[in-house]
This record gives C-alpha cells, sequence and structure tokens, in this order.
C-alpha cells in the first residue's frame, strides 16, 4: 500500500510540473537560446499530447456509440460523452514524462478524433481542423514556428496516395509496347 501511495504522489507531482512547464512557456518573453530550447521542447510535449488526445477520441468513438445504442435500446438516457484526459503520458529519450495542454485544447482535438473515426469529417479536414488547433497552441506558448501535428496521419494519405510501384512498371511497359 505505501508503494502505491508513493507512485500516486510522484505522478500527481509530475503532473504539477508538466502544467507548470506549460504554463512557464507562455509567460517567457525573452528570445535567448534557452528559452528557445524550452518553448520547443514544451512545443513537442504538446504535439505529442494533441495526438494522443485525438488517438483517444477516436477510440474511444465506437465505445461511447456501443454505449448509447445499448442506452436507447435499454429506454435509458444517453450517457455522457467521455472527456479528455488532463494529462498524458509519452515517452521521451530517456523515460515517461507527463504532457499538460488546457482543456480547450484538448476537447477539440478529442471531438476531432471521434468526428473522424465516426467518419463525420474526413482525414484531410481532420488533419486541417487539428492543424488549426495546434496552431493556436503554438500561438500561445509563442513559438516561431507552429508545430505539426497527426504526422502518422499525413504518412497513411501519403501513402495511399503514392503511385503503386507495379503501377510504374506496368507504365513502362506500355510504354516500350507504344514506342514498337
Amino acid at each position: 500500500m505505501g508503494l502505491g501511495l508513493f507512485k500516486e504522489r510522484a505522478a500527481r507531482k509530475a503532473m504539477e510540473e508538466a502544467k507548470a512547464a506549460y504554463v512557464k512557456a507562455t509567460k517567457i518573453s525573452g528570445v535567448s537560446r534557452e528559452s528557445h530550447m524550452f518553448k520547443t521542447r514544451i512545443g513537442a510535449r504538446s504535439r505529442a499530447h494533441l495526438d494522443k488526445v485525438f488517438i483517444e477520441g477516436a477510440e474511444q468513438a465506437t465505445a461511447y456509440q456501443e454505449l448509447c445504442l445499448a442506452a436507447m435500446s435499454a429506454g435509458s438516457e444517453r450517457p455522457q460523452m467521455p472527456e479528455p484526459k488532463p494529462f498524458q503520458t509519452v515517452k521521451s529519450q530517456k523515460d515517461i514524462i507527463y504532457t499538460y495542454v488546457p482543456s480547450e485544447f484538448a476537447k477539440e482535438m478529442f471531438m476531432l478524433g471521434t468526428m473522424y473515426q465516426t467518419v463525420a469529417i474526413g482525414p484531410q479536414e481532420a488533419i486541417k481542423m487539428a492543424q488549426a488547433v495546434a496552431d493556436k497552441v503554438s500561438i500561445e506558448l509563442g513559438l516561431d514556428d507552429p508545430f505539426q501535428v497527426l504526422q502518422f496521419l499525413r504518412d497513411e494519405l501519403t501513402r495511399e496516395n503514392a503511385p503503386d510501384d507495379s503501377d510504374e512498371s506496368n507504365l513502362d511497359q506500355k510504354k516500350e509496347i507504344d514506342s514498337n
């Protein structure tokens, strides 16, 4: 029991530190190398946080729909929509750290993940809307350049839209046949 309490306190302290670091980044006005590096690090953490919240929203969308269907068939009230966790954990180069992003931004990303999962919006629209949220966070942090979110979805779209190697070889063969 003592070990669990110790872990809980350590986690709570790490969460407080994550929030304090975010707030500190929003208030730093200097242009020193250290302040730039600090803001960039918090920006990277915020990017990871927003990506995880988007995924969390997508994952919980299906479960939420099932709960709504069960409630409707049982004649019960519709359950409340879940909300994103205020803190996320991400793996850094050395260990696992807590990240923080204000709830207004986290809720937007969560809803976008839900909308994407339920096909209320497509991947292009999800990326565009999620990037708008990331841009707001980047501005709040005072970053020189906004960070890019949902790289995994961007990569997936690129792979889907890339010409297939077999298509290229077929095209080359067709050109060779046509020229003969």
